[in-house]
């Protein structure tokens, strides 16, 4: 059997639609990864872990940044571990990428050098959508958002911090230098 000349244009143009999508379960690797070298680098309070996962300039980075510098100005590191993941969604358009998830996660705040815990251990429920960008061949974070309010387990963090303090992650209210 010979195929027709106008038929290698369609089965080339199905073939790469086809091969640049996202599945859930490398949706769900992606997430994951990212997860596991932040929690990472809030453990270790070291900002230049999320190199590896977050595109150069995203919102994600500055909103890290300002996270893990204030805990560790604060001498706290937080431990997070992700103890499910499920994505409920993967949406794609060429190189942007929008992943839906739930995660239950176990946070504890605990103090730099002695490892001693700060106030009471958190667990949370959430629902978020990581929106990635493809870069360089990889799939980096731009931004990540609650897409729907968090379910959070502790009433009390074990710290306060003036809204000045906070390395930009916090706008004050109007009229509030």
């Amino acid at each position: 059997m010979t195929l027709r000349p106008w038929l290698y244009p369609l089965i080339l143009a199905a073939l790469a639609m086809g091969c640049g999508r996202v599945s859930d379960q490398q949706a769900r690797n992606l997430v994951a990864r990212y997860n596991d070298v932040v929690s990472e680098a809030y453990r270790k309070n070291d900002i230049l872990l999320i190199d590896a996962v977050v595109g150069p300039n995203a919102p994600d980075g500055r909103r890290l940044t300002g996270l893990i510098g204030v805990h560790a100005d604060m001498g706290i590191a937080l431990d997070a571990h992700l103890d499910s993941l499920e994505v409920t969604g993967v949406e794609q358009a060429g190189g942007d990428l929008r992943v839906r998830t739930r995660e239950q996660w176990r946070y504890r705040d605990l103090r730099a050098g002695t490892g001693e815990q700060v106030g009471e251990a958190s667990v949370d429920c959430y629902e978020m959508t990581y929106h990635f960008r493809k870069l360089k061949g990889a799939w980096m974070v731009e931004e990540i958002a609650f897409a729907a309010p968090p379910q959070v387990g502790r009433k009390e963090v074990p710290w306060t911090m003036d809204a000045k303090d906070a390395h930009s992650i916090v706008t004050p209210p109007p009229g509030k230098p």
